[in-house]
């Protein structure tokens, strides 16, 4: 059963819906999640409890946390400037995880939550 039958999934952040799952943006990458332009140095949570999987910088996604949900079901959270969580910490739905940057002009963070590998979504799953 999805996160959102034990509790409602929540966005990590307020901010301003920029892509939504689907779409293509103009480099033809089509989206897998939602990505929300964000109030500089934000505080970003956890949708929903879990474990932390991964939460370091990787490529140019900024610094990535990913946390397990079990049955099959992960968040992505991309864009972060800084991880408040490390690998293998359990969170609550809520928590903190990190902090948007506050260096850029307009910080954007994308959320994913995939069950089994396929991407879900989230606005279905929201209070």
């Amino acid at each position: 059963s999805p996160p959102a039958r034990t509790a409602a999934y929540r966005l990590p952040v307020a901010g301003t819906l920029v892509t939504g799952l689907g779409e293509v943006s103009e480099n033809g990458v089509r989206a897998r999640g939602l990505t929300l332009a964000v109030p500089r140095g934000a505080a970003v949570v956890a949708p929903a409890a879990g474990q932390v999987v991964f939460a370091r910088p990787f490529r140019r996604f900024g610094t990535i946390v990913v946390i397990d949900h079990g049955a099959g079901w992960n968040t992505l959270v991309t864009g972060l400037s800084t991880a408040g969580v490390k690998r293998g910490s359990n969170v609550a739905a809520g928590q903190a995880i990190g902090r948007a940057p506050r260096t850029a002009p307009t910080p954007q963070i994308t959320v994913e939550l995939r069950r089994r590998g396929q991407p879900v979504d989230i606005t279905a799953l929201l209070d």
